[in-house]
């Protein structure tokens, strides 16, 4: 499958929105192409909160949400979100950046989330009426200086677009009037039409994947995945490879929810390729992030069941603002944050 719109060619003019202009309601939009494919997306969190994909011509829920739009305002799963500033988890919730010392809120154990309690899935982004086409909305953010801790004023946009070859893209814009740091991911969970991810295949084009202790928390070890239960290289079974681990972090964390490090490719290149067999149907993954978290959703829970959905969740590598031999997440004034993951689905 050819890609639409390859990730260096696109340019976005990132809007400055005032704060009395800020939605407080929610509203929903709905991307469709000529395929019967569709993508409803919702300003709260600037969320994916579902994506139908013909299966034996009967349009199937691809992702795991919630039936009404109002469900997402008291999730805790982060279902379909935009997470920021910083997405994943930061050590203790301090980093120092040019000398300074930063606090963010702590609302993981000990350690900041997704980029705390009032992250950017808890917000109301505003609708961008001049981009809404029916296969493309940008919604627009502006984070204050000192906004959960972090410093300076950003303005952000997230546009999602979707192609006549079923292609969902998502494209990231930030910029910022002080330095400070930027990591943005979206956190569907993704089941391609089935109960749950057990039975999902998986591959990944990743030789390491981060360290990490009890907390989710780097150790600042890079380790190869080779002769090890972390290796997708090949297509392997998520619930079989799980329930026969021996591996101690897995056993301990009942699956993953661990940062793999992607393979120096092209972007036309497909970083993970999720497969139900029983639908026939793959989802492929493209992104210039240079990691994905996979985390196969044990702590689902209420109206949910652990694993029912997995993540795939493209991002710099965890808690870089305490590891200076990770990718920097720093953004300063004269640096635009640009980022792209794409999801493919056949």
């Amino acid at each position: 499958m050819a890609l639409a719109d390859k990730q260096s060619k696109w340019v976005l003019t990132l809007m400055i929105i005032e704060e009395t202009e800020l939605a407080t309601t929610l509203a929903t939009i709905i991307l469709t192409n000529d395929y019967g494919m569709s993508v409803e997306i919702i300003n709260f969190g600037a969320r994916i909160k579902s994506i139908k994909f013909p299966v034996n011509n009967i349009p199937t829920e691809m992702t795991l949400g919630y039936a009404s739009p109002e469900d997402y305002l008291t999730d805790d799963f982060y279902l379909g979100a935009t997470c920021g500033r910083v997405c994943n988890r930061i050590a203790g919730g301090k980093f120092e950046l040019a000398g300074q010392q930063y606090q963010l809120p702590v609302n993981d154990g000990e350690n900041c989330l997704h980029g705390g309690d009032n992250n950017f899935s808890r917000r109301y982004w505003q609708i961008d009426k001049k981009s809404l086409t029916s296969n493309s909305v940008t919604l627009l953010l502006m984070s204050v200086d000192g906004d959960q801790g972090f410093p300076g004023t950003v303005n952000i946009s997230v546009t999602y677009q979707l192609s006549k070859d079923n292609q969902l893209s998502i494209k990231y814009l930030g910029n910022t009037d002080l330095a400070t740091v930027m990591n943005l991911t979206n956190h569907a969970y993704f089941n391609l039409g089935e109960q749950d991810c057990q039975s999902l295949h998986l591959q990944m084009m990743s030789s390491t994947f981060l360290e990490t202790d009890a907390a989710n928390i780097p150790t600042g070890n890079i380790i190869p995945i080779a002769e090890t239960d972390y290796d997708f290289r090949e297509p392997v079974s998520i619930g079989k490879r799980q329930q026969n681990t021996k591996d101690e972090s897995l056993k301990a964390k009942q699956g993953y929810d661990h940062c793999f490090i992607l393979d120096n490719t092209a972007f036309e290149e497909s970083k993970a390729v999720l497969t139900s067999l029983e639908n026939q149907i793959s989802l492929s993954v493209y992104t210039d992030q240079p990691a994905i978290q996979l985390y196969t959703g044990f702590y689902l829970s209420g109206q949910f069941s652990p694993y029912q959905g997995l993540c795939l969740e493209a991002q710099n590598y965890t808690d870089a603002d305490n590891n200076k031999h990770f990718p920097s997440n720093v953004l300063k004034p004269n640096q635009q944050y640009q980022r792209q993951i794409i999801y493919a689905f056949e």
